[in-house]
């Protein structure tokens, strides 16, 4: 009985000592690696009222685990999100979420919250008005010009929509010896001539065909300076002024002759305590074109 003991015991052992140098080889053959992937941020659960903002475009995360799990894995089986579900207008702070593959274990993750801005999805429609850059040749003047589509729907954020004051195609007309069409992007601009980014424009661009027509006129008038809104106490129109002051009139000659003066778009003037500068953009106005064609509008603070 004793010797079969021993015999049961060294077999014992032999057994452990197998298991301990299978699971070496294979250790061996297969050891332990990382991968690093760039993993794009999805968003999840967010109401169709909202549209967020400033969501990182991607994470980059590190995985360890068997070097043959590793080489195989495909990038798309990893899956960062923010989870935006039940939120409100604002900024909020949201976890990323990652997901790994089974047999991986995560060991660094590039960024673990977002701050994320939520707003109210907005959708808006805009009438397109053409803005004319450069000078036609010789004696021709743009006789009309043909927007199609006349509007464009612009959608996103409501606090950018709100920005927006108008849509515009600009048409180059230089060195143009017959009338054309183009196809001209939209740009989105504020009351000061800044663009609008970050919004959606539906179609994106617009076909312009531009008609010229010989025997230009010409004429020299003075500008008009329109505002709208309550001025600051202290303020008054005065402060208001137009550089350049004058501007000269192309177009024809019987039309030209109603024109004694050219009225500039209002500015909101409200609530402006400190020098501002709106960039008016001049647009094309019954077969008139206007040089130059923009206008700086400057609101000057400095009391009298």
């Amino acid at each position: 009985m004793t010797r079969i003991e021993k015999k049961w015991q060294v077999k014992l052992i032999c057994l452990v000592v197998a298991v301990f140098l299978w699971f070496v080889i294979i250790g061996e053959q297969n050891p332990t690696s990382e991968g690093s992937y760039t993993v794009p941020v999805a968003v999840e659960n967010l109401d169709s009222r909202y549209i967020a903002s400033h969501v990182p475009r991607s994470v980059y995360v590190r995985l360890a685990g068997p070097r043959n799990t590793i080489i195989n894995i495909d990038p798309s089986s990893i899956k960062a999100y923010v989870d935006l579900s039940a939120v409100k207008e604002g900024t909020v702070e949201a976890p990323i979420h990652v997901e790994i593959p089974g047999g991986t274990e995560l060991k660094k993750q590039s960024q673990n919250r977002a701050t994320v801005l939520i707003d109210v999805y907005a959708v808006k429609e805009f009438s397109v008005t053409p803005h004319i850059r450069g000078q036609v040749n010789g004696n021709a003047y743009v006789g009309n010009i043909s927007v199609l589509p006349q509007k464009v729907t612009v959608s996103g954020a409501r606090r950018l929509v709100r920005q927006v004051d108008n849509a515009m195609v600009e048409v180059g007309i230089s060195d143009k010896p017959d009338g054309f069409t183009a196809m001209t992007p939209v740009r989105l601009l504020r009351a000061d001539g800044t663009v609008v980014e970050g919004l959606t424009v539906t179609p994106w661009q617009t076909s312009v065909a531009v008609n010229l027509e010989p025997n230009a006129a010409t004429k020299e008038v003075p500008v008009v300076v329109h505002t709208r809104g309550t001025f600051h106490k202290g303020l008054t129109e005065k402060n208001v002024i137009a550089n350049p002051k004058t501007v000269t009139l192309r177009g024809d000659a019987a039309q030209l002759q109603s024109l004694d003066h050219w009225d500039l778009p209002a500015v909101s003037v409200t609530g402006i305590t400190k020098n501002k500068t709106w960039k008016l953009e001049m647009p094309f106005v019954n077969g008139v074109t206007v040089t130059p064609d923009t206008i700086d509008v400057m609101l000057l603070t400095t009391k009298e």
